[in-house]
C-alpha cells in the first residue's frame, strides 16, 4: 500500500483533477436515465433520448483516463510536434466550462438558437477573439446548428420563451 501512496504523492494536481472529472462523468452517465424525464424505458438503445448524453459522457470519462495514462509516459516538450497541454490556461478552461453549464441551463428557457448564439459569443469573448470574427462565428454556427438539429434531424428542444 505504501508504494501506491508513494506513486500518488508524485502526481500533480491536474492528474487528480482529470481523475475527478472522469469519475463525475461516470456518475452522471450512470444516473442520466433518471435525469431525463420522461424517460422511455421500453425504447431501443439507439432511439433513446439518453443516447447522445450517455455516449458523450462515456467519451469524456475514457478520454480523461487515457490522458492520465498518457501523462505517465510524457516526453520532453521539445520532442514532439503535439500541443503542450501544460501550457494551457486553466482559467480559460474553467471559464468555458462555467459558460457551458450556464448554456445548458439557458436552453430550456431561452431556446436553442438564442442560447447557442449567446454561448458562442461569450466563448469567443472569453477566448479573446476579434469582435467581427466572434460575431461571424457565433451567428454562422448557431444558425447552422439550429437548422441541422431542429429542421433536419427534428430534435425537439421543448417550448422556450424565445426561438
Amino acid at each position: 500500500m505504501s508504494s501506491l501512496q508513494a506513486r500518488l504523492a508524485k502526481w500533480s494536481w491536474d492528474r487528480f483533477f482529470l481523475l475527478a472529472l472522469s469519475f463525475i462523468a461516470v456518475c452522471v452517465w450512470y444516473f442520466s436515465t433518471q435525469l431525463i424525464q420522461p424517460y422511455p424505458h421500453n425504447a431501443n438503445w439507439f432511439e433513446s433520448t439518453a443516447l447522445f448524453p450517455k455516449l458523450s459522457l462515456l467519451i469524456v470519462a475514457v478520454a480523461g483516463l487515457i490522458e492520465i495514462y498518457q501523462r505517465r509516459h510524457q516526453m520532453a516538450s521539445g520532442e514532439s510536434e503535439e500541443l503542450d497541454s501544460s501550457a494551457a490556461n486553466i482559467q480559460d478552461a474553467i471559464s468555458m466550462v462555467v459558460a457551458f453549464a450556464l448554456y445548458m441551463l439557458a436552453v430550456p428557457f431561452l431556446g436553442y438558437l438564442i442560447s447557442t448564439l449567446l454561448f458562442l459569443s461569450v466563448g469567443c469573448w472569453l477566448l479573446q477573439f476579434d469582435f467581427r470574427t466572434s460575431m461571424l462565428l457565433a451567428i454562422t454556427l448557431s444558425v447552422t446548428m439550429w437548422v441541422v438539429f431542429v429542421k433536419v434531424l427534428k430534435v425537439y428542444f421543448g417550448h422556450a420563451w424565445l426561438i
